[in-house]
């Protein structure tokens, strides 16, 4: 029983730091307000470390769903890092 509640956590901890790491890497890259951008950091630093806590947790009690969690963080670090292409200059414009 004890297991199945262990997984239980693991896979909402993973649907959870989804939804929350993809807020936060939207507010970073997508609005314009450099406020919001600083929280959508601050979000993403504490929603890669409570993943990274709960991986901790997972590994020590050899949770079967610590591989996904892993995938997730490694993927939301990709895609905050992730360098969308700027936009070409017209030709007729001076740099």
């Amino acid at each position: 029983m004890a297991s199945m509640l262990v997984e239980l956590i693991v896979l909402l901890a993973t649907i959870l730091g989804t939804a929350t790491g993809g807020c936060s890497i939207y507010w970073v890259k997508a609005t314009p307000s450099a406020r919001r951008a600083c929280w959508g950091r601050r979000l993403f630093v504490a929603t890669l470390l409570s993943l990274g806590g709960l991986a901790l947790f997972a590994a020590v009690v050899q949770a079967d769903g610590l591989a996904p969690l892993g995938l997730l963080s490694g993927f939301l670090i990709v895609g905050m890092l992730w360098e969308s292409p700027r936009a070409a200059l017209p030709e007729d414009a001076a740099p």
